[in-house]
C-alpha cells in the first residue's frame, strides 16, 4: 500500500499551531485514476488563508494543505487516458500540494509546463495565470499604455512588470520602501514609488500626467483610493488582494466625475467555471510567452517538508527575494 507524507490539518488556525506532520496510508489506485509523486511545492498568502479559514473556498477536513504544486505521474490505473507515466502535471488543490504523494483522478489533471525549470513550474497555476488575466481581461492594453500597480514586489506584481515590459507597456510600480527599486528596474519597472499619499502626485509627474487604464490593487485600504486617483476616465480598477486587511474607502468622486470601474477578480473562480479547452489554451499561451521572453519568478529558497516549520516562518517574512517552496 502507497502512503504520503503530508502536512495535514483538522482545524482552521495558525498555520503553526495547527499543521502536523503525518504519514498516511493512500487509496487503492482506480481506473481512470494516478498515482503521483509531488516534486515541488510553493507556499503562498493564499495557503495561509486557507489553513487559517479565512480564504474563499475550505478545504474539507482533514485536510492536506498546499494549493498548487507539480508532480510526476508514477503510476496509472488504467490504460487510455490523455496522460502517461512519467509525465509532469499540476497537483490538484482540491487534493493539497504538501505531500509526497497522492491519489487523483485523471480529470482534475492538466499538464504541467515541460520547457520551465521544475521550480517555476510548480509556481505556474497562480500567479502567472492571474497577471495575464489582470492584464488581458479588463482593458485591451496595447504598446505605450500605462497601468499602475501595489504589492510590485509580490510574485504576481514581478510577473506584470516582466509581461508589460515586454509588451511596451509602462508600469507604475507602488512599494512599502524603496530598497526593491533596483531589482524592480531590472525586471523593466517603469517608475517605481512608496506607496504613501504622496505616490498619486509623483506618479503623475513622472508619466507626464499620462493616466492608467487598470489599476491592480492586491493590498486594499488607502493605496487602492491612491490608484483610483491615477486612473484615466472609464479606467478600471481590480482588487485581486487585501493583504492589509483594512477596508478601502469608497472612491465616491472618481467613480461619479471619471467614471472609473471596480472589478474583482480571483483566479480560483476562473478555473473553477472555465471549461477545460480555455484553461489548456491560457497555460499554452502563458508558458510559451514566459519560455520565450524568459520570464521567471524569483525563489528565495526551497525546502524538504520536515522543515516545514522553518519554511511557513521564512514565506511569512517580509522583504524575501521571493518564492519559498516545499521540494521533494
Amino acid at each position: 500500500m502507497q502512503k504520503t507524507t503530508a502536512l495535514r490539518h483538522a482545524s482552521f488556525g495558525k498555520p503553526a499551531e495547527v499543521l502536523t506532520l503525518e504519514t498516511i496510508e493512500l487509496p487503492e489506485l482506480k481506473p481512470e485514476q494516478a498515482l503521483l509523486k509531488v516534486l515541488a511545492a510553493p507556499i503562498n498568502p493564499a495557503d495561509f488563508g486557507r489553513v487559517g479559514g479565512t480564504y474563499g473556498e475550505l478545504a474539507e477536513l482533514p485536510a492536506t494543505a498546499g494549493l498548487e504544486g507539480v508532480a510526476e505521474i508514477l503510476e496509472l490505473g488504467s490504460e487510455g487516458t490523455r496522460f502517461r507515466v512519467g509525465q509532469k502535471v499540476f497537483v490538484p488543490s482540491s487534493v493539497g500540494s504538501w505531500q509526497s504523494h497522492a491519489v487523483v483522478d485523471c480529470q482534475t489533471l492538466f499538464p504541467a509546463p515541460e520547457k520551465l525549470p521544475l521550480e517555476q513550474a510548480a509556481m505556474g497555476w497562480v500567479n502567472p495565470a492571474t497577471a495575464w488575466k489582470l492584464m488581458h481581461d479588463f482593458a485591451k492594453l496595447q504598446a505605450g499604455d500605462i497601468i499602475v500597480q501595489n504589492a510590485a514586489t509580490s510574485a504576481v506584481g514581478k510577473l506584470v512588470i516582466q509581461i508589460a515590459s515586454h509588451l511596451g507597456i509602462k508600469t507604475v510600480n507602488l512599494v512599502r520602501n524603496l530598497d526593491a527599486t533596483p531589482a524592480l528596474k531590472k525586471l523593466g519597472a517603469g517608475v517605481v514609488l512608496v506607496d504613501d499619499r504622496d505616490a498619486a502626485k509623483a506618479a503623475l509627474e513622472a508619466t507626464n500626467g499620462k493616466k492608467a487604464k487598470i489599476a491592480l490593487n492586491s493590498v486594499g485600504g488607502s493605496s487602492a483610493l491612491g490608484m483610483c486617483k491615477l486612473l484615466a476616465d472609464g479606467g478600471t480598477l481590480i482588487t485581486f488582494g487585501g493583504m492589509d486587511r483594512e477596508p478601502a474607502p469608497f472612491p465616491t468622486r472618481y467613480l461619479i466625475f471619471n467614471d472609473i470601474r471596480l472589478r474583482g477578480f480571483w483566479v480560483s473562480k476562473w478555473y473553477a467555471t472555465a471549461a477545460r479547452e480555455d484553461i489548456l489554451a491560457l497555460h499554452n499561451e502563458v508558458f510559451t510567452f514566459m519560455e520565450n521572453a524568459k520570464i521567471r519568478v524569483d525563489v528565495a529558497a526551497t525546502y524538504p517538508l520536515e522543515d516545514w516549520q522553518k519554511a511557513l516562518k521564512h514565506a511569512n517574512q517580509s522583504g524575501k527575494s521571493g518564492k519559498v517552496l516545499f521540494k521533494f
